[in-house]
């Protein structure tokens, strides 16, 4: 098979590009995924562009807490160069050791930054390569890279490792007799394998060579590669073993300033193998998770949406009241109507009730409260609801609804941190919005309410525009305010005698009359609808705005479908070109 690296290296760079566009679209779980595939796809891309004649391999120390990584550096240096600790994991980021010219541009895809001569021996800063400039015989033919530990309590110092590893032209796998057998060495020794890589196996701490031997079998054992696979064993300082001279750090030393990058064949089997696997983790590792995701957002979308127009549950009436019985009783239809005396009745009740109690103050006391007597004494003590407070209680009633759904959501429950607000928290609407409906649709009808109060009705405009053009309309009118059923009673003779049992049909008609216009003349009643529905209306625009942000936030939160589609579509694109 032909392996067309510049092909394979233009569909990376257009996988890399649709990644790049769905970083902002993935949720707090999938974005670390997003960043750790991009990193590896710009190693991959390195090692693509990389030339044979270009600078010295790039090797890279790898091994676990407390195996003296930065410690085996230094001695094959033969200076100090990295900083060394009693204390495990100390070492936080990469540091080169490297003749400046002989480091490849933009290596690691981090900030190259330059050690200070002044803080020598140089750790190492997470996020960037500390590099330490040396002129020797050994930094001529490669660069030799310090990294944090891989089994450390720290998972960005194996991030970091890591991501050196990805980079890495040549490994130093670095052991000792207690961790020999760590099992987070073993799949970089397959990977070592797979990316056909130089691989360099070291015992530090050693002292006694059957220790090196089991781990030499070991290493056999893993992968066929490694059959001729030979351990270098650094004894400990204080040891007496000595290990053969084809196994001691000089050993060590020879063979790494000879290596060279592989062969064209076996370089390209390395890339088509880490192509193959930068392809597995995109699909698993991302496509896979937002494929979910995306399932999962449009049916909470769908949920949210269903739970659209929520009622508000409020009348104004409370405060209208007032005002309508004062408008109610100043109209000259009710003047003039059977619903006074109807009020008169309904209020004999309560002048009954309240005589035994007037007849005693009257005569212990002489004296009579001016409203003892009164119907409507006791009926202002009641206070209207508190509006602001009832919107402000319903919206955090819907937004409570629409949190339950949302935490019901296996997905969130992923994204969400134990005791931390949730990730949706800065698309929830201030609860006081809701209240503000009320203070301006309350503050516009007390206004309203404030310029009808010594208005006249409607009824009595109209009715008087048309007395007025009648000769003693105003007298009418007077005698109506004063006496009304007087009024009616002389009516009611005076039609008894000129049409016998007609004027109980007139009276009856113009009682059902009366009754209809004061009905239909009610303006406060039509206002206090019209609060009502405004209220409503806004409170529901309110909540439908709070459930639209919400889905926004959600959507943001994976890649559309189609855009989906267009990376699986590359991908395979991409899988044929690996396979061509």
């Amino acid at each position: 098979m032909d392996f067309r690296a510049e092909k394979i290296e233009s569909a990376v760079e257009k996988l890399d590009g649709f990644v790049c566009g769905l970083s902002s679209h993935a949720g707090p779980t999938t974005r670390p995924a997003l960043q750790r595939w991009r990193a590896d796809a710009a190693a991959l891309l390195f090692h693509l562009r990389r030339d044979p004649a270009s600078p010295p391999p790039v090797l890279v120390v790898l091994g676990g807490t407390g195996t003296g990584k930065s410690t085996v550096v230094n001695r094959l240096l033969g200076q100090t160069v990295s900083a060394t600790s009693y204390r495990r994991t100390f070492t936080s980021g990469a540091v080169a050791a490297a003749i400046p010219k002989n480091l490849p541009a933009q290596w690691l895809n981090v900030e190259h930054e330059m050690a200070d001569p002044a803080a020598s021996p140089a750790r190492g800063r997470a996020g960037a390569l500390v590099v330490v400039p040396l002129e020797t015989d050994l930094l001529q033919h490669i660069t030799l890279v310090d990294t944090p530990d891989l089994d450390g309590d720290q998972p960005s110092h194996h991030a970091e490792a890591d991501r050196a590893f990805r980079w890495a032209d040549a490994l130093l796998l670095l052991v000792t007799p207690e961790k020999y057998q760590m099992t987070e060495l073993l799949p970089y020794y397959r990977l070592a394998a797979r990316y056909r890589l130089a691989a360099f196996f070291v015992m530090n701490k050693c002292e006694q060579q059957p220790v090196a031997d089991d781990y030499e079998k070991l290493l056999r054992s893993q992968d066929p590669q490694f059959r001729e696979a030979e351990v270098f064993v650094v004894p400990r300082d204080d040891a007496a073993y000595e290990p053969p001279p084809r196994q001691n750090l000089a050993a060590l030393r020879g063979a790494i300033g000879v290596i060279r990058l592989p062969e064209p064949q076996s370089k390209a089997e390395g890339l088509r193998h880490r192509s193959e696997d930068l392809l597995g983790r995109l699909a698993d590792q991302i496509v896979a998770p937002l494929r979910d995701d995306r399932r999962e957002i449009d049916r909470l979308v769908g949920l949210l949406r269903g739970m659209e127009a929520p009622v508000a549950g409020v009348d104004v009436n409370p405060l209208t009241q007032q005002l309508q019985r004062r408008m109610q009783q100043r109209s000259v239809l009710y003047l003039m109507g059977p619903q006074r005396i109807l009020d008169r009745v309904r209020q004999a009740p309560g002048l009954l009730v309240r005589l035994p109690r007037v007849a005693w103050d009257y005569v212990m006391r002489g004296e009579v409260s001016a409203g003892a007597l009164s119907p409507q004494s006791g009926a202002g003590s009641e206070q209207a609801p508190d509006f602001r407070e009832v919107l402000k209680d319903q919206f955090a009633v819907v937004q409570s609804r629409l949190d339950d759904a949302l935490r019901a959501s296996p997905m969130l429950r992923r994204w969400s941190v134990e005791n931390a607000p949730p990730p949706y928290q800065p698309t929830l609407i201030d609860s006081s919005e809701a209240a503000r409906i009320a203070d301006e649709e309350l503050a516009e009808l007390r206004s309203w309410l404030e310029q009808r109060w010594n208005a006249t009705p409607r009824d009595t405009r109209i009715l008087e525009s048309f007395l007025k053009h009648l000769p003693g309309g105003k007298q009418i009118t007077r005698w109506t305010e004063a006496a009304p059923y007087l009024l009616v009673v002389v009516v009611a003779a005076a039609t008894h005698h000129l049409f016998g049992g007609v004027d109980l049909v007139v009276l009856g008609g113009w009682s059902v009359a009366t009754w209809l216009s004061e009905r239909l003349s009610n303006e406060v009643a039509a206002r206090t609808r019209q609060t009502n529905q405004r209220i409503t209306d806004r409170f529901t625009r309110l909540a439908h705005d709070q459930i639209e942000r919400i889905c926004r936030w959600l959507n943001d939160q994976a890649p559309t479908a189609k855009a989906l589609e267009q990376l699986e579509g590359a991908m395979e694109q991409t899988r044929e070109l690996i396979h061509a």
